[in-house]
């Protein structure tokens, strides 16, 4: 068939008015036995019956009117007497077509074209798609009747309607039933489609491609349609504002916003409100506001700086605080004003008439439903119940876009940063937020140099004394151990069966032991592995096949190696893991110490694992702008500072007995009392000073760990104590003020060494206080207990 078989030109359907079905089911009902329906429609039957002219399909319609009372008493088995005329929108109508013979009187007062029975079609658009679905239908019958499709005996199609007093977008439901029309071909059976199932995906094809093949126009639908018009405006909306809502992008879409508030006014029955949408973004438990975010919010609109948005949003906190319903203003006039404050905003504008609803998940408000009428008493209590439905769909909204601006920020900062500390994690929420918005504008924007300005360093390390030494030590003591289990095999394999590449073998293995038993240099112990894993493994697989008198030997040796690395691992191994201990411990120690140091006042940290532990600190104002920041937090700090040091030498201390490997800690402070300035590299991803006088700072760090006494050949770290390098006599004084408070709570012994430190490159004039740690007597648990409670107040004390 061709496709002109499917356009949606009514005229292909040959319909014809008859009340034939309708009494053939009526008939059947009072043959069933239901005296009920016998009662009420069995005369009107029989009188109806009484007249041919009626059980046959009419085609002049005029011929109707001397039956008008029958045919209405007919027509009650359908619209029965309880369907107000005048409130319900009902129709009795030719199959398909829309030319009606019966309607209730609201539908002829909104729907028939003056003068006419014909329905009026609202514009192109509607009547196009009222044609298609109509057509569908049609299809669907035959198909149903010829070709054993499942369509339905009803179908429902909703459309928008405008009402011509409010102007407001309303939506109506057109119902068809057709369980009282009939299909026949007109003649002969035309040829219909030989099956309903795809062959390719062995599904029931879709109506549009079974379309195809039937010829409508060689069929005639006889009977009547009854037509139901609903307003389901309130349904509908509420679907159209869900699908809105999925679409919207983080509630900056000025367009999708536009079709919100037409959906609303369309909910509320008003044509003169706007809306506004007000989201309280909450990133990495920071709160966020931006133009991008908050350009249609009604209440943001007035406000720059997020100090006034932070007191905004907390009023807004406290309104719904307790309760989870809108609230009401429904005329803000000059008294109102004077006791709600923030409405004054909306008076700016012009609001007259205000409803606020609260988007709340859980007890967390997420942000506010702003709905505002220029005109005042315009908003009463019956919009609230309107509206209602449709605010968790706004909720729900407002916690996607949260998420969704949470994963972006998340995305920028780990593609253009690292993972960061919560107590800078503001700053790179608030750089990636504006790169996010930025770029919304320009592709190629850059994203803004993170830094902090007047911030006060600390430095602290815990090392592991001569680490390197006793790394090569035990690589000397596996290397001595494997050649002496190899000369046992070779002896051994010589004394049953004398062999000169043995003897060689042997003599190698006797020089390298005398070699690996001084000083091992790092290109002997790599000729004494390429020796180990050569020639003395072929050997030895060799006699392993050819020498049962060394077999087990052989395996011995083998056993005793390492699988990994084909070599002994023994005392490395000792070593390893008593520095993975220690290390293991200080950074459980320093990072439960420190979680207790951030809620005293928030501050950078970082932590690095070595040969042991070292941590820069940084803290001021610039890190936490919203906690007014005081040199007593600094004291606080640098106490805290020596504290953990002295405790993570006592923890080491007590570690030492356990370890296979004994090894001890030394510990370094560096005091440095000047602020300094410190940014962030995106290439390297952590901070580093900024100035050249800054920088200084970052060159004493780096080699102090090794300086020595001036003029004597002692380093200034030793096991057992702490050393605090500094060049200003106030910072002396200050950590003197501290060791003193420490010592009489036996972290540290009495007395203090001073000293003035050697020269290091292009840094003089450093010295230093040492004092030794108390291995002896337990700390006062008043102090274990409350750290930095106890300390601030002795600081403030001083």
């Amino acid at each position: 068939m061709q496709k002109a078989n499917v356009s949606f030109d009514e005229s292909l359907i040959n319909s014809r008015l008859s009340f034939r079905p309708l009494v053939t089911a009526l008939k059947k009902n009072i043959a069933e036995g239901n005296p009920g329906v016998q009662k009420l429609y069995g005369k009107v039957v029989t009188e109806f019956e009484s007249h041919p002219e009626l059980m046959q399909d009419i085609s002049d319609l005029d011929m109707l009117k001397p039956y008008t009372e029958l045919i209405e008493e007919l027509l009650a088995s359908i619209f029965p007497p309880t369907s107000s005329s005048h409130e319900n929108l009902y129709a009795i109508a030719l199959p398909f077509k829309f030319q009606t013979v019966y309607t209730s009187r609201l539908f002829h007062h909104l729907f028939i074209k003056p003068g006419t029975n014909e329905v009026a079609v609202p514009d192109t658009a509607t009547g196009l798609s009222l044609s298609k679905e109509k057509m569908q239908f049609a299809h669907g019958m035959i198909l149903k009747k010829y070709c054993g499709y499942n369509s339905p005996e009803t179908s429902g199609w909703v459309h928008p309607y405008t009402d011509t007093h409010t102007g407001l977008t309303k939506y109506l439901e057109l119902k068809i039933d057709a369980r009282f029309i009939d299909v026949n071909p007109i003649g002969e059976m035309p040829d219909m489609p030989g099956s309903i199932i795809c062959p390719h995906s062995n599904r029931i094809k879709a109506i549009e491609e079974l379309m195809q093949d039937v010829p409508l126009e060689k069929f005639l639908f006889e009977g009547i349609s009854i037509v139901r018009v609903n307003d389901v405006t309130l349904q509908e909306v509420i679907t159209l504002i869900k699908n809105s809502l999925l679409n919207i992008n983080a509630f900056s879409d000025s367009g999708v916003y536009t079709e919100l508030e037409s959906h609303i006014q369309s909910l509320l029955g008003l044509k003169d409100v706007k809306i506004g949408v007000t989201p309280f973004f909450k990133v990495n438990g920071h709160y966020v506001y931006s133009e991008l975010h908050n350009s249609n919010s009604l209440l943001f609109k007035h406000f720059h700086s997020i100090a006034d948005k932070d007191e905004i949003s907390d009023c807004c906190k406290i309104l719904f605080r307790e309760s989870d319903q809108p609230v009401l203003f429904e005329t803000i006039n000059e008294q109102v004003l004077t006791e709600v404050e923030y409405l004054q905003y909306y008076y700016t504008e012009g609001g007259r008439s205000l409803i606020i609803c609260p988007l709340k998940q859980k007890d967390e408000l997420l942000g506010i439903l702003e709905i505002v009428s220029s005109k005042p008493g315009m908003l009463k209590h019956t919009h609230i119940g309107r509206i209602e439905a449709a605010i968790p769909l706004f909720t729900l909204a407002v916690e996607k876009s949260a998420e969704s601006l949470d994963n972006q920020i998340d995305k920028v900062i780990k593609e253009q940063f690292t993972v960061v500390q919560p107590s800078v994690e503001w700053k790179f929420t608030e750089v990636a937020l504006n790169y996010i918005v930025n770029k919304q504008h320009n592709e190629d924007v850059a994203i803004e140099r993170i830094a902090f300005h007047d911030v006060y360093p600390l430095y602290g390390s815990i090392d592991i004394r001569n680490s390197s030494t006793e790394r090569s030590h035990a690589i000397q003591l596996d290397i001595i151990e494997q050649l002496e289990l190899a000369r046992k095999v070779v002896k051994k394999a010589q004394a049953d069966m004398p062999f000169q590449l043995l003897q060689e073998i042997e003599f190698k293995i006797d020089k390298y032991i005398i070699s690996a038993s001084d000083v091992l240099l790092s290109d002997e112990e790599i000729s004494i592995h390429d020796f180990m894993q050569g020639q003395v493994v072929s050997i030895f697989n060799h006699l392993h096949g050819t020498q049962p008198s060394v077999k087990n030997e052989i395996e011995h040796y083998f056993a005793s190696l390492d699988p990994q690395i084909g070599m002994l691992y023994h005392h490395r191994k000792e070593y390893e893991q008593s520095i993975s201990r220690i290390n293991d411990t200080l950074a459980r120690f320093i990072d439960k110490e420190q979680a207790a140091a951030q809620k005293v006042y928030p501050h950078y940290f970082e932590r690095y694992v070595t040969d042991g532990v070292e941590f820069n600190i940084y803290m001021g104002q610039a890190i936490a702008p919203r906690k007014k920041f005081d040199e007593i937090y600094l004291r606080n700090m640098k106490m805290w500072q020596l504290t953990v040091l002295a405790k993570a030498a006592r923890i080491t201390h007590q570690l030492e007995q356990h370890l296979s490997h004994p090894l001890r800690t030394t510990q370094l402070i560096l005091a440095h009392s000047q602020p300094l300035s410190i940014s962030f590299r995106t290439e390297e991803r952590k901070f580093d000073v900024d100035g050249a006088y800054n920088i200084r700072y970052e060159i004493v760090k780096k080699r102090i760990d090794k300086v020595r006494i001036k003029d004597t050949n002692e380093r200034l770290t030793q096991p057992g104590k702490i050393g605090i390098v500094y060049s200003q006599a106030k910072d002396a004084a200050e950590y003197m003020e501290y060791i003193e408070f420490l010592q009489n709570l036996h972290l540290i012994n009495p007395g203090v060494e001073k000293f003035d430190l050697e020269e290091l490159q292009g840094v003089v004039g450093l010295k230093a206080l040492r004092a030794d740690i108390n291995f002896d007597d337990e700390a006062k648990p008043s102090y274990n207990a409350e750290l930095s409670q106890t300390t601030s107040q002795q600081l403030i004390g001083k």
